[in-house]
């Protein structure tokens, strides 16, 4: 009996997993806004290799390459930013891991520019 029990939870443990890997191929790229308020004037558009992020207040756009480590973790790297306008940011690094999915939000662990913290997204846009 422990047996079977110890066999039916690495086989549920193990769909999840899988099943969890398939869901953050659909947010791979895309258009996504931050779930947070304090966020909400950031939208960011997200290419397989390429990910820009807009302030639609000031119009200041920040770009930086992509480098998936696997379907649900990626490492972004600040590569274009305006003219006096976030130069610390430029060639920084922040690593990000999609930790949950639910509908078309994510959560993301994001560690990076001295921060770490969780993140929440919602796409909008494919």
């Amino acid at each position: 009996m422990r047996i079977k029990l110890i066999a039916l939870f690495l086989f549920a443990f193990t769909t999840v997993g899988f099943s969890q890997d398939k869901k953050c191929v659909e947010f791979k790229t895309g258009k996504f806004s931050y779930f947070n308020p304090a966020y909400k004037r950031y939208k960011v558009d997200r290419k397989e290799k390429i990910q820009t992020e807009t302030d639609t207040v000031t119009g200041i756009v920040l770009e930086g390459a992509i480098e998936w480590k696997s379907d649900c973790e990626y490492v972004l790297t600040y590569t274009k930013v305006p003219d006096n306008a976030k130069k610390g940011v430029l060639g920084q690094k922040s690593s990000v891991q999609i930790v949950s999915i639910s509908g078309n939000k994510i959560l993301c662990r994001s560690e990076g520019l001295g921060l770490k913290k969780d993140i929440e997204m919602i796409k909008i846009d494919n």
